[in-house]
């Protein structure tokens, strides 16, 4: 019986969060935008088999690209700059002692749901929200002259971060009491007085909610969403009183790219399978008892990190999607199964681990395979086993001197 082993590779894949990836700037003068790149890859790490996120893989910019850095990373805080402070807007405080548009008021915007899709058409779904911001202000006129009122009172975000000083240079984090998944807010705090500033700094903190990869096939997957910047109406609103402003809208640019691997290793002579009875023939030799059994297994060794099908392809078809034998004369039924250890296999609507799993010969529906919790396998030992059971034994024997034998393609087919 000659067994063949068949390794397709198709473009597939559970839910992840993704906080705080963030990504290079470009600034696009024509467009009057300002264009923020956020890229992050999987890739399944052998050391690191339980990881089931993306890897970040963009520069950070904004107020944790600088000075800020390690507190940025000790508190898993990440910021994208954007652009709004390109041509340095000047914002003139109303001198009202309220939490209104005159002061230093920032209306920030609901989570936002953004379809990524890839060269293949294939789209996942993200959720990104907007979860704080960073700003710094600076008084326009002499350092002496600046007014001794300043920043107090924050009212719809809490203070994460501040360097304390509330005249002439006014720098702070705040965070979002909702973390942005509470719809639409704003944060203000009581006062900016009566004088004009320039806007130096304007960072988003935000996070990043993506499908877990086991759902998305191998590619690079690309999406966009856009946020208006400025006054009343926009997206992102500064408040009352704002001039100079050069940069009004903020393109978010996404891409994920999924890398999921799919081995298989066989031994040297795995392509054919000589069937024998579990404790040799010596019963049937001796006393003409026939085997209950005639089996081998074929051992091999599986890595994986997405979903995929194990489907049978037959020289001799049997009823109920079986392979057969055949010695020319008759043909019996050949049972295959699979057992590969931290898989689950699904068909017919159940579940089950794969621990000789059955396998059949299906034209629509051939059981799939996914590792168990989600998590990327390395060289997962695991074997095949083909056999014989039961009454067509007896009617093997009664052919003596003929050679029973079947071609098996055995069909590997992964979602990447």
């Amino acid at each position: 019986m000659t067994i063949k082993f068949l390794i397709k590779y198709n473009p597939a894949g559970l839910i992840l969060l993704m906080v705080l990836l963030v990504g290079q700037l470009v600034w696009q003068a024509s467009a009057q935008a300002y264009t923020a790149r956020v890229t992050a890859e999987f890739t399944p790490d052998r050391n690191n088999p339980n990881n089931k996120t993306f890897t970040n893989t963009s520069p950070i910019t904004g107020v944790c690209g600088n000075a800020h850095k390690d507190w940025c990373i000790a508190n898993k805080v990440a910021s994208i700059a954007t652009g709004f402070t390109i041509g340095t807007p000047v914002k003139k405080g109303s001198g009202i002692s309220d939490h209104g548009r005159g002061s230093m008021y920032f209306g920030l915007p609901e989570q936002r749901q953004v379809m990524v899709t890839s060269d293949t058409g294939e789209t996942a779904t993200l959720f990104l929200r907007i979860t704080g911001f960073a700003f710094r202000y600076n008084y326009r006129g002499a350092p002496e002259d600046a007014p001794v009122s300043g920043v107090r009172d924050l009212r719809g975000c809490r203070e994460v971060y501040g360097n304390g000083v509330v005249r002439e240079s006014i720098f702070r984090i705040i965070a979002r009491n909702d973390n942005g998944a509470g719809g639409s807010s704003s944060c203000a705090y009581e006062m900016l007085s009566d004088a004009e500033y320039d806007f130096m700094g304007a960072d988003i903190i935000y996070e990043l909610e993506t499908p877990e990869p086991l759902n998305m096939k191998n590619g690079a997957y690309h999406g966009t969403s856009s946020y208006s910047m400025g006054g009343m109406g926009s997206d992102i609103d500064f408040g009352d009183g704002l001039t100079n402003i050069t940069e009004s809208v903020l393109n978010l640019d996404f891409t994920l790219t999924v890398n999921h691997m799919f081995a298989l290793e066989f031994p040297p002579g795995s392509e054919i399978v000589n069937l024998q009875p579990l404790g040799g023939w010596n019963q049937w030799i001796d006393y003409k008892k026939v085997p209950a059994t005639l089996r081998r297994d074929t051992p091999f060794q599986v890595s994986g990190s997405t979903n995929f099908s194990v489907n049978l392809n037959c020289e001799f078809p049997m009823p109920e999607g079986r392979c057969g034998i055949s010695n020319g004369v008759s043909t019996v039924p050949l049972d295959v199964a699979i057992t590969m250890p931290g898989f689950l296999g699904r068909a017919d609507l159940g579940f089950a681990e794969a621990l000789n799993y059955p396998l059949t010969q299906s034209v629509t529906q051939p059981p799939r395979f996914s590792p168990r919790g989600g998590e990327a396998v390395f060289q997962r030992r695991s074997f095949l086993r083909f056999e014989v059971n039961g009454e067509p034994i007896k009617e093997m024997v009664t052919h003596p001197d003929t050679q029973y034998k079947g071609r098996v393609t055995v069909i590997f087919d992964a979602d990447m």
